[in-house]
This record gives structure tokens, C-alpha cells and sequence, in this order.
């Protein structure tokens, strides 16, 4: 004996509904995506309290910042964690510029600025409150030994417990060529030429 149609009509229809069913929720789910996707997260420079007006040009290249930092090249071993370098600039050129670099460093590295001294640093007794650096610049001040230079701003703050290197440095520009001099005097004489006319006589 067979099976009834309507059964086979209900079966049939049950079957349609859930293909129907599931892809729905396909579709809601992929709809949904954007809502619940987390949101990017905003740039950590638009939270820094710029002590006059922000820069004009923000760089984010990290092995070109850790190249002008340290006059070399990272190796393998070197893993930046972060890198970020702000400049000020106006119709005549560099202003100001500062830097900052967060580091994995390699004993090589460590070796090189620490105990080499590469760039003639001298140990400071506390760590530096740091200006106008980006959220991700922190550290504990208890837990870290610093060295500075003694007439600019290069830091190297080194982790006691860890390989972690904090650094940054800041400076101005060029210095601004001094104005032309003015045109020399109308009648004034050359050095080394004769007068035209004789002297008074008296």
C-alpha cells in the first residue's frame, strides 16, 4: 500500500520550509556582521595632549624610526612592538620632531646601547615623565633603569625583568639661515680699490 500524497505533500512542503529557514539565517547572520564586528580601534596620536599644535606630518614606518634611532638596521632578533615619529614642519622646513619606540630588544641590541653606550649616554636617577608620547608608551618607573643624554632628549629605558626597550628622543630642525646682508652703501668704496676722486686739500 502506498503512502498517501498528502503525506508526501506535507513531508515535501517541511522540507522546503527548512531549506527556506536556513538560509535566512545565513542571510541575518551575514547582515549582522558589521553591527557586531568589533570597531577599529581609534589611532592612539588623536589621545595625546599636543603641548602646542599637532604635528604636521605623523610617521608609522617602523623599521625607518628604528633606523634614524639607533643609526642601523633591526635584526630578526629585534621585534618593534610599536614605532611612531611626529614632525612639525612650516614653508621653511623641519621645526621639531620627536620619536618613540617600544622594542623587543636583542641582546645585540642591548649590548650595543646599554653596555657599549653607543651614543654616550649617562645614567639618570629616575625615569622621565615623557611628554606628548602615544598611549602605548608606558612603563612602570620603579621597574625599569634609564640613560640620557646630557644636552638632548634621547632616553633608553630598559625593562629590569624583561628584554622590553622604551626610547624616544625629540629635537628641532635646522637651524635658519641668518638674513642676507644688506646691498653695500651707495659711494662706498671697494677693499683695496683707489679713490676715484683725490683727497681734500687743506
Amino acid at each position: 500500500m502506498g503512502i498517501p500524497i498528502s503525506l508526501l505533500n506535507i513531508t515535501a512542503f517541511v522540507k522546503i520550509l527548512c531549506s527556506i529557514f536556513v538560509v535566512l539565517i545565513a542571510v541575518l547572520a551575514w547582515l549582522a556582521w558589521p553591527v557586531v564586528e568589533k570597531p577599529e580601534a581609534p589611532s592612539l596620536s588623536e589621545s595625546i595632549t599636543w603641548q602646542g599644535a599637532p604635528p604636521t606630518l605623523t610617521v608609522t614606518d617602523a623599521e625607518e624610526i628604528f633606523k634614524k634611532a639607533f643609526w642601523r638596521r633591526p635584526s630578526p632578533a629585534d621585534q618593534i612592538q610599536h614605532a611612531e615619529r611626529h614632525e612639525w614642519r612650516d614653508a621653511d622646513g623641519l621645526e621639531r620632531w620627536q620619536w618613540f619606540l617600544v622594542v623587543s630588544a636583542s641582546p645585540e641590541l642591548i649590548k650595543y646601547l646599554r653596555d657599549d653606550n653607543a651614543f654616550g649616554l649617562v645614567p639618570a636617577s629616575e625615569a622621565p615623565v615623557v611628554t606628548e608620547a602615544p598611549g602605548w608608551f608606558q612603563f612602570k618607573r620603579e621597574e625599569v633603569t634609564v640613560l640620557r643624554s646630557r644636552h638632548a632628549g634621547m632616553r633608553l629605558i630598559f625593562s629590569k625583568s624583561d628584554n622590553t626597550l622604551y626610547a624616544t628622543d625629540s629635537g628641532r630642525g635646522f637651524t635658519k639661515g641668518a638674513p642676507e646682508p644688506s646691498s653695500t652703501s651707495q659711494g662706498a668704496q671697494p677693499p683695496g680699490r683707489i679713490p676715484s676722486s683725490p683727497p681734500p686739500k687743506p
